[in-house]
């Protein structure tokens, strides 16, 4: 009995705690985590969203990914644009859902590179049995691209999110080329505004 009870008051001495770390957890999902994330969160404000349409991959599975050059600021100071690219993803199937990722502007050069990087690495891989071996980049926004390997078989994926994940597999390791392709041209727009 007396077991019983220390257990039941062990129980509720906890709940408070995991309540609270799951709070902070969640706020801290919540922060905004790149400049254009911060821009976009600002209230009583007007501000000025240009989206520019960059393309889209389809993945396996009814997913795909989009991309648009995004420049945002307020009315009188245009000389303080924020740019960068959105990244949404797509799931498909029965409970299609999707989440949108924000990429700053110093981020989009490395993402290219490591793109190259890992359409390089694949192709050289790809002859070679492995272990179950991931390569994937992450940004600030949570967003993450990379492939995977396991034996000679190799999956390129992309994913958007830190809760409610949204993920879309390619249907080839070439598709990571064109997703470097959109990001390239994101980056020569954004350049140019």
């Amino acid at each position: 009995m007396k077991k019983a009870s220390a257990i039941v008051l062990f129980v509720l001495f906890l709940m408070p705690l995991v309540a609270f770390a799951q709070t902070q957890e969640e706020s801290k999902a919540k922060e905004p985590t790149t400049k254009l994330e911060a821009f976009l969160a600002k209230k009583g404000k007007l501000l000025i969203k240009e989206f520019y349409k960059l393309g889209e991959v389809p993945g396996r599975y009814g997913s795909k990914i989009q991309c648009d050059a995004l420049v945002i600021y307020e009315p009188g100071l245009e000389g303080q644009r924020i740019r960068g690219i959105r990244v949404e993803i797509t799931e498909g199937g029965k409970y299609e859902r999707s989440n949108t990722s924000f990429l700053d502007m110093e981020e989009i050069e490395s993402l290219s590179n490591a793109i190259a990087y890992m359409v390089d690495l694949s192709t050289k891989w790809k002859s070679t049995s492995k272990a179950y071996t991931e390569v994937i980049f992450a940004t600030r926004g949570d967003f993450n691209i990379g492939f995977f390997q396991q034996g000679t078989e190799v999956t390129a994926f992309s994913t958007s999110g830190y809760v409610g994940k949204a993920s879309c597999y390619f249907a080839s390791n070439q598709d990571l080329s064109t997703v470097k392709t959109i990001i390239d041209k994101g980056l020569k727009l954004l350049q140019e505004k």
